[in-house]
């Protein structure tokens, strides 16, 4: 006794369907968190992320401005952009 073609072709697009290989893409999603119990949370004052510091205007590297019109002005000289390392941040 043959199985017959059709037979066999549904069998196997069922098979691929079901087992993910079909051909729709879905990216991963990233488990859900939940948050530690108020028990278990860091203490506070204690840094365990930090950012990247900002990049500034300066003239002295103790003064830091938004824009290099306002460095400019109060510094009375030309400016340089730098970023902002001070320790509680990450310096690129």
């Amino acid at each position: 006794m043959r199985i017959p073609l059709p037979l066999v072709a549904a069998f196997v697009g069922l098979v691929v369907s079901v087992s993910g290989c079909g051909g729709t893409y879905e990216p991963e999603q990233a488990p859900v968190t939940e948050s530690a119990p108020a028990d278990e949370q860091l203490p506070e004052g204690r840094v365990t992320q930090q950012a990247i510091c900002s990049l500034l205007w300066t003239c002295n590297f103790s003064q830091w401005y938004g824009s290099e019109a306002t460095c400019t002005a109060a510094c009375g000289r030309s400016c340089t952009r730098d970023y902002r390392c001070n320790g509680t941040c990450v310096c690129p």
